[in-house]
C-alpha cells in the first residue's frame, strides 16, 4: 500500500462519477478498483491510463471524499487495493 502505479487498462464497469473498476489480466485476481476526485469520463469497454497510488479500500473511510454512494457494489473490494488516481487518460 502507498505504491505509485501506473497502468493501462479496460474499463470493466462504471460504479458512480468518481469510482470505476478496471480490467486487465496483469492484476491480481483480474480487476482494480479506481477512485477519482473529479467526475471520469471512460466508458466501458474504453481503455485508460491511470497513475495513481495505491490504498487499502475501506467505503467507510472514503465514502465522503470520493461520493461513493451504496457500500453493495463495493463489498468485493472491501479491505482489498484500490488505486486512487492523480492522472486519468482515456484512450477514444
Amino acid at each position: 500500500m502507498g505504491d505509485r502505479l501506473t497502468m493501462t487498462a479496460a474499463v470493466d464497469r462504471i460504479i458512480t462519477d468518481t469510482a470505476f473498476v478496471v480490467r486487465d489480466e496483469d492484476l491480481t485476481g483480474g480487476i482494480l478498483l479506481v477512485l477519482t476526485t473529479g467526475p471520469s469520463a471512460p466508458a466501458a469497454p474504453q481503455l485508460v491510463t491511470v497513475r495513481g497510488t495505491v490504498i487499502r479500500f475501506s467505503h467507510g473511510a472514503l465514502s465522503a471524499r470520493y461520493r461513493l454512494g451504496s457500500p453493495e457494489p463495493y463489498r468485493a473490494f472491501e479491505g482489498g487495493r484500490a488505486l486512487v488516481a492523480q492522472d486519468l487518460k482515456v484512450w477514444q
